[in-house]
């Protein structure tokens, strides 16, 4: 699918899936899901949130040995977004929700280097951070 969805334009990549709705925006719909990123984003918690919000709901489609795969975020990405979110939250009583709990992503596996697991805004400046 081409993605259109003008909160999500800033997405470095043209294309997603609609099975790829994952779990963890299918209990949610769509547009309360990237509302609640877009109320993170006006409060300036973290610079990528948005990008984050929608590299979710709209996963970057990628083939890996033929299969088109979806590339979640990098949980170093989660991480680097809680931490700068979860204390604007606490002021409002809320805290970081269940659903965006970083352990269910990964990170690139250290020995393999060719196939990419996972989506950062750091990969997308044309080379990877060794740290992911």
């Amino acid at each position: 699918i081409n993605i259109t969805n003008s909160q999500c334009q800033m997405l470095p990549y043209n294309y997603t899936t609609i099975t790829s709705v994952l779990s963890i925006v299918k209990s949610i719909e769509m547009e309360k899901f990237l509302k609640f990123f877009s109320y993170l984003g006006r409060l300036s918690c973290y610079q990528h949130i948005m990008l984050f919000g929608c590299s979710l709901a709209l996963p970057n489609l990628c083939e890996i040995n033929g299969t088109d795969h979806s590339l979640l975020p990098c949980r170093t990405f989660c991480e680097e977004a809680k931490e700068g979110c979860e204390p604007v939250l606490g002021m409002v009583n809320a805290s970081w929700p269940e659903f965006l709990k970083c352990s269910q992503f990964q990170n690139k596996t250290e020995n393999d280097t060719t196939t990419r697991v996972c989506f950062s805004p750091h990969q997308e400046k044309g080379k990877q951070n060794p740290l992911l």
